[in-house]
């Protein structure tokens, strides 16, 4: 049985803080320096004000605010305190605006547990340059029994276990999204509505900094479903996107120390998938005591709506007009 982490507290006025110890490899050490602007000053003097700040702030009734959680935003936003803040606003908003999405994401739902199985999603470890390497075949996905929710939720569950690793708050993620075994209805079953609730967490709320993003066999039935994807995406991630025609013009950029024996390499996915899973249920009670954050869901429910951005559907198939289709 998988051992258990207990969840972190949400009171905003902790009686504590925790004390944060930099435990990592130099190489992360490294990476936070010269491409986050963080050292060991930085990071207590940003952490004590973005505390206060939550403390101050009316609308956010209950929030995690240890270290590891707060450095998710503070990472991602390069130590700008304002722009972290604006950040973890974007997220638990999110999350209580979508909360079938985004709630109660739970390793013991059995959806979860066959959706993993079926091993749609794999963490392969960090890369010799210290970033999270990530693959989707999303041809994995169940076209029929399951529906975008509970694929969304699964998604979701992978995001949120991935980002208490700090290697990937540090270091940043590379994804490898193969589309071969696809059907019609794998894609079909989306609406427009679903894929922008989608891209919102991936683009714009969830705290996970992406470095290259490659694509490959998309089928020609595929491609209008993921342009629209594409579409409600920011232009910093749009801009990190590569497609291929082929499976086999994509595997030249894995890291040949993280390529699956399915691509050429070495790495055992189905060991990889035992070890995500483990981590996954390790992390179970802290991914559900997320829920326990509270906000003023009326106040930020206006604000959503004001800041809402437009679809960019040019620019999105600008990303995939070049790209052949079977």
């Amino acid at each position: 049985m998988a051992s258990r982490l207990a969840a972190y507290s949400v009171d905003k006025c902790p009686a504590t803080y925790d004390k944060y110890s930099f435990t990592l490899p130099e190489l992360y050490r490294q990476i936070a320096k010269d491409e986050l602007r963080e050292d060991d000053a930085v990071r207590e003097w940003t952490l004590t004000e973005m505390r206060q700040w939550i403390v101050n702030n009316p609308h956010i009734r209950k929030c995690r605010t240890d270290a590891k959680f707060l450095l998710r935003f503070l990472r991602l936003r390069q130590f700008s305190v304002p722009m972290a803040c604006e950040a973890l606003e974007g997220y638990l908003a999110l999350r209580e605006l979508y909360p079938g999405w985004y709630k109660h994401l739970d390793s013991n739902d059995v959806a979860m547990k066959e959706i993993f199985k079926n091993g749609p999603f794999t963490y392969l470890g960090q890369d010799n340059v210290g970033r999270a390497v990530v693959l989707i075949r999303f041809g994995r996905f169940e076209d029929q029994k399951f529906g975008p929710v509970q694929d969304g939720r699964f998604m979701a569950l992978f995001m949120e276990t991935l980002l208490e690793i700090e290697e990937v708050q540090i270091g940043g993620c590379q994804v490898f999204v193969d589309y071969a075994g696809c059907t019609v209805g794998t894609f079909e079953k989306w609406s427009m509505t679903e894929l922008k609730i989608m891209m919102e967490a991936y683009s714009r709320s969830y705290p996970l900094r992406y470095g290259e993003i490659h694509a490959a066999h998309l089928s020609k039935n595929g491609r209008p479903i993921v342009d629209m994807f594409v579409s409600f995406a920011n232009p910093k991630m749009r801009e990190k996107i590569r497609c291929y025609s082929t499976v086999a013009e994509m595997e030249k950029y894995f890291d040949p120390d993280m390529k699956p024996k399915e691509y050429g390499g070495t790495i055992d996915l189905e060991e990889m998938g035992s070890r995500l899973w483990k981590r996954i249920e390790e992390q179970r009670q802290v991914v559900v005591g997320l829920d326990r954050m509270e906000i003023d869901v009326d106040y930020y429910a206006s604000l959503w709506e004001q800041e809402e951005p437009s679809p960019a559907e040019a620019a999105a198939g600008a990303i995939l007009r070049n790209m052949e289709t079977n």
